[in-house]
């Protein structure tokens, strides 16, 4: 049995929409042994969420413009609490500094953190070193990556690439 990777995707332009349709189209393939399941049970853009319903077929971009309705953040992690979601991984693919000053909220409520927030760089370093603080104290991780602007794909390799390498680590500490 494979490890299940709860995905809560801030952010679905471009990038975040290249995400899921790579996510997908590849879970369509023969699994290899050892890759997590990757399952998107939130997915939100700057003022709409939708949040998984059990039954419902897994067309998100139907699902998204059907089932969306606004949300605040602490919807989402009422949800994912409600919801006994495991190996929790926000996934950040906006260029929001508010979402980003949310990391500390979201590490706290049990969330690992992947973004490429186009608001990043011109954070003080002393933002990365708090929350690798806060993350390492919960036995969570953290995964900031560089911009990259034009290429839609490879943000959203560097994204999966990312979902993969803190899902290594969230099974270490398991085990």
């Amino acid at each position: 049995m494979s490890q299940i990777i709860n995905i809560v995707l801030f952010g679905i332009g471009n990038t975040g929409s290249a995400l899921i349709n790579k996510v997908v189209k590849g879970s369509k393939a023969l699994p290899a042994k050892n890759t997590p399941e990757l399952r998107f049970p939130v997915i939100t853009n700057s003022s709409v969420a939708f949040f998984e319903k059990e039954g419902a077929d897994y067309a998100w971009e139907a699902n998204f413009i059907q089932f969306a309705i606004p949300f605040k953040l602490d919807d989402v992690i009422e949800y994912a609490v409600y919801n006994d979601l495991q190996n929790l991984i926000a996934v950040d693919a906006t260029p929001s500094a508010a979402l980003a000053a949310e990391y500390p909220e979201l590490i706290k409520n049990g969330f690992s953190i992947v973004s490429i927030n186009e608001s990043l760089p011109f954070l003080p370093d002393s933002f990365e070193k708090g929350i690798k603080f806060l993350s390492d104290s919960r036995g969570l991780a953290h995964k900031f990556i560089d911009p990259i602007t034009g290429d839609k794909e490879a943000a959203a390799n560097a994204l999966y690439d990312g979902i993969i390498e803190i899902a290594a680590r969230q099974k270490a500490l398991v085990y």
